[in-house]
């Protein structure tokens, strides 16, 4: 990356955005922060008009609500992966040559929306009287009429477990109180109440003894009945206006293109008017500053000069932290998604990203170890990529995905895994014949150590590369001692107590200076480890570094034996599944139940080992691998650019 600093004309401005935009190579930063100083607050100030960005991000999010409406009501197929449809800019701009034609349809569709909110809202409150009615049928007086000139009339409810009995007598007893049971359910039971008006509130005070609680209908004329007839008849009718309004909104589908190409070109409008709020301005000029990848700036610097700019670029300065662009090879590319998921590297650190994509892609194909298995992966990611324009992290991880199924071919073939022991059981099972599908190496099921000794070794060469990316970048930094200190002597000691404690099968005769070595090794970290405290910290320093060294470079190298526990676990399920296939028999019945069973059976195991590999991969180059060297924390580059949600924009 380079800074770049920029002043051109007003009058230029607005096409400089709009090329800006359509090369999509530089990240504009907000320069509101010169402000704070006095030279520059008295001849600029910020750019942009925040009341513009207000309405374009309004208009947005109409279009989005009447684009939500016809994909809603539409009787149109849904691709099963939604991607951007590529259109050329001339195309683009035909489909949209009339905006207001087409805010006037999305105003329409909204109004349409709107009803049927308006509708349903009156559906869902017609429905609650009508269960608060429902108790109360039965009841032959209108709801309006709450008494006579002496008579009150009164509704309520009392729990259902109250003694509806008692309670009448204990109206009647002393005042002219009359109840009747209209209807009960398992809650309640549902009451009218007859009384004079000089015994209204002695009656209402007795009936408080059991949980009376009065009830009103206010502005509901007529019966109980009559007020539920009415009630659904206009639910009817709410629902056939509902229907109507919703087929009106599908016929908008027609529409769909205009009305997503009309939501980016507003997306488009609303950023480049957000963009303007990081730049400054005089009268007549504007200023601006930004990040370029350095190989970008020949398309940057003739975009300037046409736009008639004076620009300046400077290189990084060690306390910048610019925004990080991965450059890796095609293969290793979609590996950054893997990466990303963590953090991207600080600018001053390491992209681990090429180095990590084969590893990450050989511990998923050994915690897999199926080769049937990693055909299926494969080609499922190859076939979508193929036939969906994906883009963006998606595209990145299917492609992660499907090279991580190659890989699982490839130790498949090396284990003798296809979908687990699948062809020799279906030809025994058909056939009676015993075939078998060696290995082209060996089968892990046989001698699980053989794959674990292998697991470790990789491991170590796993954590011996993290840890020469340590040295490198140290010794950059002149950090020769630390370097030393903190890597190139546990190597040593790390393959020197391999050596001494397993080498006798294998080189005897390097046991004994291995063993010396390490020795030796191990005192310098002693002397060493404490070398930047002072005092008894030197001692326990160096006895912390050896405890802590030890520990943890023994807990991370034993961490690779997952890939011995995932390979296992992916065989052992498959041959439990082919076993089961074969037991329910032959015949129609039997060859269909296998089938069934073994469809299911393989597509879980898949599902669940691939997860599993997915997970445990990324965690060896997260804890084990990155932590031997990583610097985090960096921000992916974000240049201006058109970040259309609909639409991929390309040149004529």
């Amino acid at each position: 990356m380079e800074k770049l600093a920029v002043i051109g004309l007003k009058s230029e401005k607005d096409k400089l955005l709009h090329e800006l935009m359509d090369i999509g190579m530089v990240e504009i930063t907000d320069q509101g922060s010169l402000l704070e100083d006095e030279k520059w607050s008295a001849i600029a100030e910020r750019d942009g008009d925040e009341e513009k960005i207000a309405g374009l991000e309004a208009s947005v999010g109409r279009v989005e609500q009447a684009l939500e409406l016809v994909q809603k009501y539409s009787s149109a197929k849904e691709p099963m992966i939604f991607t951007r449809k590529a259109m050329k800019k001339s195309d683009f701009s035909k489909v949209i040559k009339d905006p207001d034609e087409i805010e006037a349809k999305v105003n329409d569709l909204n109004a349409l929306g709107e009803k049927v909110h308006s509708l349903n809202d009156k559906l869902n409150r017609n429905n609650s009287d009508i269960a608060a009615l429902t108790p109360w049928k039965d009841y032959d007086l209108p709801l309006d009429l709450t008494g006579t000139d002496r008579v009150r009339f009164d509704l309520g409810m009392v729990p259902a477990a109250s003694d509806v009995a008692k309670l009448k007598e204990s109206c009647a007893d002393g005042t002219d109180g009359a109840v009747t049971l209209i209807g009960s359910d398992k809650d309640l039971s549902y009451l009218t109440v007859m009384s004079l008006d000089e015994d209204h509130d002695q009656v209402m005070d007795k009936l408080k003894e059991f949980g009376f609680t009065p009830v009103q209908f206010t502005g509901r004329p007529g019966t109980p009945a009559e007020n539920i007839e009415k009630l659904t008849k206009e639910n009817a009718e709410a629902e056939r206006e509902i229907a109507e309004t919703e087929k009106l909104i599908a016929e908008y589908d027609k529409y769909r293109n205009e009305l997503e190409c009309y939501h980016d070109q507003l997306a488009m409008d609303a950023e480049r008017e957000k963009i303007q709020t990081y730049m400054l301005k005089t009268g007549k000029a504007f200023d601006f500053e930004g990040w370029v990848p350095s190989k970008c700036k020949d398309k940057v610097n003739k975009l300037l000069e046409d736009n008639h700019c004076i620009y300046e670029y400077r290189e990084v300065e060690d306390d910048e932290h610019p925004p990080v662009m991965l450059k890796d090879t095609a293969f290793a590319t979609p590996f950054t998604a893997i990466v990303d998921l963590y953090s991207r590297p600080d600018y001053h650190g390491f992209d681990p990203t090429n180095i990590l994509a084969v590893f990450y892609a050989m511990f998923f194909g050994i915690m897999m170890s199926d080769a049937g298995y990693g055909l299926v992966i494969a080609l499922g990611c190859f076939i979508i990529l193929k036939k969906y324009p994906v883009e963006g992290m998606m595209q990145r991880m299917l492609k992660t995905f499907f090279w991580s199924g190659v890989f699982t071919i490839f130790w498949g073939a090396m284990f003798g895994g296809w979908f687990g022991d699948l062809i020799p059981t279906l030809v025994k099972q058909f056939t009676g014949k015993t075939i078998t599908i060696a290995p082209i190496w060996f089968n892990p099921l046989d001698d699980p150590t053989k794959l674990l000794i292998f697991a470790l070794i990789l491991g170590v060469i796993h954590l011996y590369i993290g840890m020469g990316i340590d040295i490198y970048m140290k010794f950059k930094r002149g950090q020769v001692m630390d370097a030393i200190c903190d890597d190139v002597v546990w190597m040593i000691i790390v393959l020197g107590a391999v050596i001494w404690l397993a080498g006798g099968s294998y080189a005897p005769a390097l046991v004994t200076p291995a063993k010396y070595i390490t020795i030796a090794a191990a005192i310098f970290v002693l002397v060493t480890g404490g070398r930047d405290k002072k005092g008894i910290g030197k001692i326990t320093g160096g006895i912390g570094a050896i405890y802590n060294g030890v520990t943890g470079n023994l807990s991370d190298i034993l961490s690779y034996a997952r890939l011995l526990a995932l390979g296992l676990a992916t065989g052992v399920i498959a041959t439990v599944i082919n076993l089961l296939a074969a037991m329910v028999g032959k015949g129609v019945v039997g060859v269909i139940l296998m089938a069934v069973i073994l469809v299911i059976g393989h597509v879980f195991n898949i599902a669940i080992n691939a997860l599993g590999a997915y997970v445990h991969s990324s965690r060896l180059q997260y804890i084990e691998f990155f932590g031997r060297f990583y610097e985090d924390g960096g921000e992916p580059f974000a240049p201006f650019d058109r970040n259309t949600k609909y639409v991929r924009l390309t040149d004529d």
